[in-house]
């Protein structure tokens, strides 16, 4: 389906809303066997040489941060093994930085900002390579001096939903298409505690398990 103009057919738009990386963006669980360190972000494109987008739901999520995008120098967040702490100013793989006031959680408001950013990765196996990053220690820092965090945005995240600090979570999908708004899906696994997991195969197929059991309803 779409408008004939002239002889060009215009075929409509159909928003698409972009699934993350499994346990990127996760808090409250214990590996017996591996390390399970989130990595905060999920690649928009993994075929080389070029590295292009391709990943479903990115042209969205990129419009949406553009519409809410900032100064580079106003943003710092932890890049690299040792989470040194930089801002866009200082290191040029930052290409584009956001800040969302208006953000849900399953369809109900989080009155905190929260802040994600393009990276460009600069690695020997993947240069090129852009992730979306969603970092908690990622920070916004405005003309006045006030300073808004993710890590704030992630206590009132536990505030909202009555969540235990060391509670069992994760977000899965993210979704920018309304441009004005954020949306995260989010399951909550365990409310109360963390949970332990035999390894991450072990994680990865009961939570994928609940990612359907939850878009199925």
């Amino acid at each position: 389906m779409g408008c004939k103009l002239g002889r060009y057919i215009v075929k409509p738009h159909i928003l698409t809303i972009m699934t993350i990386d499994l346990a990127s963006f996760a808090f409250g669980f214990n590996l017996m066997e591996g390390t399970g360190t989130p990595p905060w972000g999920t690649a928009l494109g993994q075929q080389k040489p070029d590295y292009t987008f391709t990943h479903e739901g990115y042209k969205d999520l990129l419009a949406g941060m553009v519409y809410n995008a900032v100064p580079l120098k106003q943003v710092y967040l932890p890049i690299g093994r040792g989470g040194s702490i930089v801002s866009g100013q200082e290191d040029s793989n930052i290409q584009l930085a956001s800040v969302f006031q208006n953000v849900f959680v399953n369809g109900k408001r989080v009155n905190k900002p929260f802040t994600m950013i393009i990276y460009k990765e600069d690695s020997l196996s993947h240069s090129g390579r852009r992730h979306l990053k969603y970092n908690p220690k990622t920070s916004f820092r405005q003309k006045d001096g006030f300073v808004c965090t993710n890590e704030e945005f992630l206590k009132e995240v536990r505030k909202t939903f009555s969540l235990a600090d060391d509670a069992c979570w994760f977000v899965y999908q993210i979704d920018a298409s309304l441009q004005t708004e954020l949306h995260l899906s989010a399951i909550f696994v365990d409310k109360q505690k963390s949970v332990s997991y035999p390894d991450s195969r072990t994680r990865k197929q009961a939570w994928q398990q609940l990612v359907e059991l939850n878009t199925n309803l």
